[in-house]
């Protein structure tokens, strides 16, 4: 059996090889197929596959209010404590405010997003550093200890991923603020996932409420672990129902028409953009059966022309069963070669795409061509031999040896 698929594999190589125009043909178009879908399958994998780099997204929710004119905003200080104190769905609230400031000493002086963040906000997203700790709540108050936590790329560009920078000082908006934790690859604020994010958070800072003086001044984000058993749902109903006391209480005039709810996390980040995938997902999935038509037109008219070589092999002894399987060898050594130009091909097309607009390309993951998306290449080169090759595979089994020999 080895012997007889090298015999097959030779033969289909030197078949292609004697028939230049037919196989240069066919394999731009696998590869212009194979390798569009192969582009778009690494940016899908990216958004929609790519787990998020939080411990429970399916029981986090992110907070929002509403009112007249405002359809989803930010929260004030006083309301995250006020649904901390009041709330039964959610089992903890944490919340930042996104911004930037300047980092200087240790290189060249540069403005990074820092995210000022509620110490217990890194456990709500349930994320631990990969080095050191996270922000105390003895940190996490006016006038407190000026620490922070660095970001895994800030780390390993500025640092060079050395563990030594736990307890190190940094020089932040000309303040010592010492370092105290690293977070691991891939974190990042539900926030920077956004594609209007302006500056993506590079460092982590206290937030420092002052609990004496919270205001009803909407400029935070928040997010939530629900309870067991709750749901998005019921949050925001109990959210409503919190709100709404608080318009009779006086806080907020009743024109206002003031509310609160919740959105699944996994909504939240990706909800936005899975229309576009899908839309992107139809067209090259259209473009992949356009290429491997034509690719079996071409096999067709080949096989038309080669029905003399069927004809004598089949007299001289060749069982049908063994020509089928000599047809769609050709057509796997076919899709295979088609599938490795086709890879090149998306390499080459993510980094024109990278280095010509590279925030065309949703920011959740990297967007590169990993093992996954090898192996889903190569898979889909076989699939497309059973659409293109079987059937002109199958048109030996029906050859007549007397018209074609005549």
């Amino acid at each position: 059996m080895f012997d007889a698929i090298r015999q097959d594999v030779a033969h289909a190589i030197r078949g292609l090889i004697k028939s230049p125009g037919f196989a240069a043909a066919s394999l731009i178009t696998l590869a212009l197929g194979i390798g569009a879908t192969s582009a778009i399958f690494s940016v899908v994998k990216a958004v929609l596959i790519t787990p998020l780099p939080y411990a429970q997204p399916e029981r986090t929710v992110q907070l929002f209010t509403r009112w007249t004119a405002f359809e989803k905003t930010w929260l004030a200080d006083q309301e995250v404590v006020d649904f901390r104190r009041e709330s039964k769905t959610m089992t903890a609230i944490g919340a930042w405010s996104p911004g930037q400031q300047n980092l200087t000493g240790d290189g060249e002086p540069v403005r990074i997003g820092v995210g000022f963040v509620t110490a217990n906000l890194f456990d709500v997203l349930g994320c631990r550093p990969l080095l050191g700790r996270g922000i105390t709540e003895q940190e996490d108050v006016p006038n407190g200890p000026q620490v922070a936590v660095l970001g895994y790329p800030l780390w390993q560009s500025r640092y060079g991923g050395d563990a030594g920078v736990i307890g190190k000082t940094l020089i932040i908006n000309d303040v010592p603020v010492e370092v105290i934790g690293v977070m691991p690859e891939g974190f990042r604020l539900p926030t920077d996932f956004s594609d209007d994010a302006a500056e993506p958070t590079q460092l982590w800072r206290p937030l420092a409420w002052d609990m004496r003086q919270l205001s009803r001044s909407h400029g935070f984000y928040g997010v939530a672990t629900l309870a067991p058993g709750q749901s998005a749902a019921t949050a925001t109903e109990e959210m409503r129902a919190i709100t709404k006391r608080w318009t009779e209480r006086g806080f907020y005039p009743p024109a206002m028409q003031f509310s609160a709810f919740a959105v699944p996390l996994e909504e939240e980040i990706r909800g936005g953009i899975r229309p576009a995938m899908y839309l992107l997902i139809g067209a090259v999935g259209f473009l992949l059966l356009i290429a491997c038509a034509n690719v079996a037109n071409l096999l067709l008219v080949r096989g038309d022309a080669r029905l003399r070589e069927m004809a004598v092999r089949t007299a001289i002894g060749a069982a049908p069963d063994r020509l089928v399987r000599q047809l769609l060898t050709e057509s796997i050594v076919l899709a295979l070669a088609g599938a490795v130009l086709g890879l090149v091909f998306a390499s080459i097309g993510l980094r024109v795409l990278m280095t010509i607009d590279p925030t065309s390309l949703p920011p959740l993951a990297p967007v590169r061509l990993d093992w996954m998306v090898v192996t889903f290449t190569l898979v889909l080169g076989i699939l497309t031999t059973m659409v293109f090759g079987l059937a002109p595979a199958l048109r030996t089994q029906r050859v007549n040896l007397v018209e074609s020999l005549r």
